[in-house]
């Protein structure tokens, strides 16, 4: 009998305390969400030329070519850009004079003046220039050559050292930009190309 009556008091027990659970209300809170949105950036750049046509309907201009005629002064614009939709960049322009141009031309680069400055103590590269570029800044075309001309000179141009067209003198502009966001200096910048 003790037995009975001690397992009735036990289930008495559980009904009594699953009943007291039922209507226990226990303390909760929420907080609004937060939302973290990365809208999308880009660096955006054109080098280009007027002069440049695209005979070949492929989209790509063609190269830029004179000859070498003595005394002839050619219309030469390379202007690079950064696009309005870039964000801040470091922009590079990398300049070859290709077999000795200054040989046989007469022209003067614009990218040592007008705010460029020479990349300097980084092994291995040559004649890069660069500038900072700002979403803000109201000028972001640049003409790289000085008065936008070539000129063949007419005292070292002759048929006794014209060059071969396989050692053509050449002049070759590449644009690099890479974004201001992490980048210090340019070097690191130019480290990432």
């Amino acid at each position: 009998m003790k037995k009975k009556f001690l397992t009735a008091v036990v289930c008495i027990a559980v009904v009594v305390v699953f009943a007291a659970g039922g209507a226990v209300a226990w303390l909760t809170a929420e907080t609004k969400s937060v939302t973290n949105t990365f809208t999308v950036g880009k660096v955006a750049i054109e080098l280009n030329e007027t002069m440049n046509t695209d005979t070949g309907t492929d989209g790509v201009n063609d190269a830029w070519t004179a000859q070498l005629i003595p005394g002839k002064e050619y219309a030469k614009d390379p202007v690079v850009t950064v696009k309005a939709e870039s964000e801040d960049c470091w922009l590079f322009v990398k300049f070859e004079e290709i077999n000795a141009p200054k040989n046989f031309l007469d022209y003067t680069s614009a990218l040592d003046a007008n705010g460029w400055t020479k990349l300097t103590g980084v092994a291995g590269v040559d004649n890069v220039w660069y500038r900072e570029v700002k979403k803000t800044d109201d000028v972001k075309s640049w003409h790289l050559l000085k008065d936008d001309k070539v000129t063949v000179n007419a005292e070292n141009v002759t048929n006794k050292n014209m060059p071969t067209a396989e050692n053509a003198p050449a002049l070759k502009y590449t644009a690099y930009a890479v974004q201001r966001a992490g980048f210090d200096n340019a070097a690191d910048a130019w480290a990432k190309l």
